[in-house]
């Protein structure tokens, strides 16, 4: 791996005034879960080809764009021979049978992580871009969870892989205009629901890149409690803010995701990581400028290696400074859509990495979203 800058290109743009004294909602919990069937590369691979009857060149192409894809290790709700050939309705029915358990067992752990019960839940943030159904998630998750009748719900849908920064930014307007409440959100995708039947080399990519998964992560306000279970004071991980949204207007047609008949279609254009790798500075540069502090971590949503390649040599990180973090979610997990960049802020915290954090993702638009995450104090 080559070796890391002394400062990657955020660290060097000069710091914006003073905020004052602005005390800004906390991010004090995080959760993560994966379903039980684990779709392994050289598996999925062999599997893939038999389902789709690829010979000749297009079997050629198929092994590349798995190779390509750098992913060791995904995960999905069912095995791609239950889903090949399914009627978007059945698809819908699958969701609404299996997304509220994989949402349930993220959102537990991101309370027990944040020493949270239910019942202190004042708003819930549902995010999906995979599926449809309502009563939902959201209704779901109010159940299982033990939350309140009375919380407010909200759903963020069809947003693409930056829904987990939407979903922090609707929690962080929550808790700016209420300091106590307490704000669940959580993300879940089921994204082998959607496996296409018809094998175009768009098709191949959408399903060498992208699996199922689910993540949370709890943002109270200022004067919410701040006490576990176990009586011991809860740790703060960092405070939010709103961050920055960008649409590259030129790249409308980029990446799409579209209902069809037969599942829903994403399409993955080959610009998307030079105009990405041009246009991070700037936008990074903004993030700062908005959240009064220069990242010394990049949590970036691992779209695919070639964007992680651009936005590595875009902001200059030579490899480190969080991005290696995004690499081991992308190769241990593939593309989980929205809240994979959950996945890759637990990684980084884990591996030792601290606030200052930028949270950077991408989806249809061409949007790039970015959330800052600062030092607890």
């Amino acid at each position: 791996m080559t070796r890391a800058p002394a400062e990657p290109h955020a660290a060097r743009v000069p710091r914006a005034a003073s905020s004052g004294q602005r005390r800004r909602p906390r991010l004090v919990g995080l959760g993560t879960a994966t379903p039980a069937h684990v779709l392994a590369a050289a598996d999925t691979r062999l599997r893939l080809a038999r389902l789709w009857r690829l010979t000749g060149d297009d079997l050629d192409r198929w092994q590349r764009i798995m190779v390509a894809s750098g992913i060791d290790t995904r995960y999905g709700v069912l095995p791609p021979e239950e889903v090949l050939g399914l009627s978007t309705e059945a698809r819908m029915q699958a969701y609404e049978r299996l997304a509220p358990e994989l949402a349930g067992r993220a959102a537990r752990a991101a309370l027990r992580d944040a020493g949270v019960r239910g019942g202190d839940v004042t708003d819930l943030v549902v995010v999906s871009c995979t599926g449809f159904s309502a009563p939902g998630v959201d209704v779901a998750l109010v159940q299982t969870l033990g939350l309140r009748a009375t919380v407010r719900r909200t759903m963020v849908g069809f947003m693409g892989c930056f829904g987990a920064i939407v979903g922090l930014r609707t929690a962080v307007g929550a808790c700016a205009a209420q300091d106590t409440a307490v704000c669940l959100v959580v993300c879940v995708e089921l994204c082998s629901l959607h496996l296409p039947s018809v094998p175009s080399p768009e098709n191949q990519v959408a399903a060498a890149l992208f699996a199922d998964g689910a993540a949370a992560a709890v943002v109270v306000g200022d004067r919410a409690p701040a006490v576990r279970p176990d009586g011991g004071a809860r740790g703060e991980l960092g405070r939010v803010t709103t961050g920055r949204s960008r649409l590259i207007t030129r790249g409308r047609d980029w990446i799409s995701w579209r209902i069809t008949d037969a599942g829903f279609a994403m399409t993955l254009s080959r610009k998307v990581p030079a105009a990405l790798g041009a246009v991070v500075p700037a936008i990074v540069d903004e993030a700062i400028a908005l959240g009064d502090a220069r990242p010394e971590c990049f949590v970036v949503h691992p779209g695919g290696p070639g964007i992680l390649d651009a936005v590595d040599d875009g902001l200059a990180l030579g490899g480190g400074f969080g991005i290696e973090a995004a690499r081991h979610v992308l190769r241990h997990y593939g593309n989980m859509s929205s809240g994979t960049v959950l996945f890759v802020l637990a990684e980084a915290l884990r591996r030792g990495h601290r606030p200052p954090a930028l949270l950077v993702a991408f989806g249809p638009g061409l949007a790039v979203e970015t959330l800052l995450v600062l030092p607890a104090r």
